[in-house]
């Protein structure tokens, strides 16, 4: 069964290009459904590495959907779940109990939200991008909605969902819940919601959604994500699903020990029985899912090793070793959304606003030695401050003559351009080990060409607080989003003016024009001659440098043929494929 890519990003165009698209109509094969080559879709053999493995499925081997390409043309695998046996069991450990089950979270990382809420819930869509696949668009595959169509002006879109979804709790789903849940979203969460104006109901199935402005890059994943529920069944939980979740989701939960575990058991009633209509992510592989909350790394790594658990995202590096290819198990690895990052302070009246010096830091810095020493090399060297696989990444940028190569003569020789007289330069970072240790290697690395620093760590709260501060830093390590698989909406942390109540980047740097250009590259279709304009504005002034990507690594049974991810790189053991 061959699937065909249905593109996002032709919804997300301006009023004069803006393009009409039906889930039901973008793709070929049984059923007509739609799918995508994703994180979620299975991924690389477990003997090759991520970036560089390029085969398709076969019999017994982990799965590879091919990279980006024409929707109209590009056949990929086909969804995990239909290539897999089911499994019984499947013990997780994680490290982070889930404080809450309750749908709408505002922070989607919260406690171990991010890890174990999918399966459980569904959106309209899922999101669905190949982080494995360097800057190729995002896709979108149907949950409960059938399909959407975009109105010519692109300020609107008429929707329809399925008419036959239920809940856990066989209760049907109709508009009207999908009118409450989306209350619910947008009282909880007004940040990602914010682009919807208005939500009207035209039948029992159908809904048009208005949009306050054109979509703007990234915008489309927030408004399709909401967590879909039963009025009914929410307003019947005693506690607002905070214990008692009833989702759409091929899982439910069925027992939990605060603290210490809870189990995931397979829907036999699950509402989509067409595997055809399935996002990658709502297919249940595994009859029984236990999660166990294992809060020390060396305490996962020996229920690794005593096979208590099956499947680990959370172990050491140094312990990775262990189970790559041993011991029944084998390590998938891949790109995180998270890089860490340094800023120089740009304020008037700091050393730092000299662009000579900002070049003769950067000049100085080693990439590779941080990805090596840090990371024990869980962590790849960045040519820019985000990662090569997010959408807009020009991969010719890695070839530039500029300061992303380690070159110690020529940051002697800006230095000696600048007006540095010997101050002891702050460094400020946060507290935990990787930040600190990466801080303290760039210390070392500018003591070489002669600059004194001085580094401070913060925990959480204080260290906000002092970002805010010009006064306090002069350069700042600390980790960057990487803004949901764009290139230019991780760029907004460091240099979206708006973002910031003192009306210039995150380290105090003001110009228009940076706004502008910022701005023009969060127009889609996206404009690569404006998103290079970016690129090469914030290269050339040293507003931010990329260090490194850090890589995440899961440990997995060696019967796992096939790892799909949620929309948070989090592993989805029960929509993973397994060979027995």
């Amino acid at each position: 069964m061959k699937k065909r890519l249905c593109k996002a990003t032709a919804l997300l165009v301006s009023a004069a290009m803006m393009a009409t698209l039906a889930l039901s109509a973008c793709s070929g094969g049984a059923g007509g459904a739609a799918t995508t080559a994703a994180t979620t879709a299975a991924q690389t053999a477990k003997e090759a590495p991520a970036e560089t493995a390029a085969q398709t499925s076969a019999a017994g081997q982990p799965a590879q959907t091919q990279a980006q390409a024409p929707a109209e043309t590009s056949p990929v695998a086909s969804p995990a779940g239909t290539e897999s046996v089911e499994r019984d069991v499947v013990n997780i450990g994680i490290g982070t109990d889930i404080s809450s089950f309750a749908p709408w979270q505002q922070s989607r990382s919260s406690g171990g939200w991010a890890d174990a809420i999918h399966g459980i819930y569904q959106g309209l869509v899922s999101y669905e991008y190949d982080i494995t696949n360097p800057g190729q668009d995002e896709t979108y595959a149907p949950q409960i909605m059938k399909s959407f169509k975009m109105a010519d002006d692109g300020l609107s879109m008429d929707c329809e969902i399925y008419d036959y979804i239920t809940d856990s709790a066989g209760n049907h789903i109709t508009m009207d819940d999908v009118l409450f849940s989306y209350e619910k979203a947008i009282e909880v969460n007004p940040s990602w919601t914010h682009t919807i104006k208005n939500i009207i109901k035209t039948g029992d199935y159908t809904f048009t959604m208005e949009f306050g402005r054109l979509l703007m890059a990234n915008d489309f994943p927030p408004i399709m994500r909401a967590e879909i529920v039963s009025k009914k069944a929410y307003e019947e939980s005693p506690d607002g699903m905070k214990t008692t979740p009833v989702g759409t989701g091929p899982y439910t939960l069925t027992a939990r020990t605060e603290g210490y575990s809870f189990t995931y058991t397979k829907r036999e009633d699950f509402w989509q029985t067409d595997d055809s209509q399935k996002s990658p992510r709502d297919f249940a592989n595994v009859k029984t899912i236990n999660w166990y909350v294992i809060s020390e790394s060396a305490q996962r790594t020996i229920a690794l090793e005593q096979g208590t658990i099956d499947i680990c995202a959370s172990i050491s590096e140094v312990d990775l070793d262990k189970f790559d290819g041993k011991g029944g198990y084998w390590t998938y690895k891949f790109p995180s959304m998270n890089s860490m990052v340094m800023y120089p302070n740009c304020n008037t009246g700091k050393p730092t606003s000299d662009l000579n010096l900002r070049l003769a830091i950067c000049y100085a810095i080693n990439n590779q030695a941080i990805a090596s020493s840090v990371y024990g090399g869980q962590a790849v060297p960045l040519y820019e401050a985000a990662a090569d696989w997010t959408v807009g990444y020009n991969k010719a940028w890695d070839s530039e003559d500029n300061y992303y190569h380690y070159d110690i003569d020529k940051a002697k020789e800006y230095l000696g351009k600048s007006s540095y007289n010997g101050e002891k330069l702050v460094i400020i970072c946060q507290s935990d080990e990787k930040s600190v240790n990466t801080a303290q290697l760039l210390q070392n690395f500018l003591l070489q060409i002669g600059i004194q620093t001085d580094v401070q760590s913060y925990e959480g709260a204080v260290f906000t607080q002092y970002i805010e501060n010009p006064d306090i830093w002069d350069l700042m390590v600390r980790t960057l989003a990487a803004g949901g698989g764009y290139y230019s909406i991780a760029l907004q942390t460091p240099v979206d003016r708006d973002k910031y109540s003192w009306g210039g980047t995150m380290n105090f740097y003001y110009d228009d024009a940076l706004q502008n250009l910022l701005l023009g590259a969060q127009v889609t279709p996206l404009d690569q001659g404006a998103v290079d304009a970016l690129h090469r504005y914030v290269v050339d002034e040293c507003l931010v440098m990329g260090f490194v990507n850090i890589q995440s690594s899961i440990v997995v049974p060696d019967d796992m043929t096939g790892v799909v991810l949620s929309s948070r790189n989090t592993i989805m053991p029960g929509a993973c494929t397994y060979s027995k």
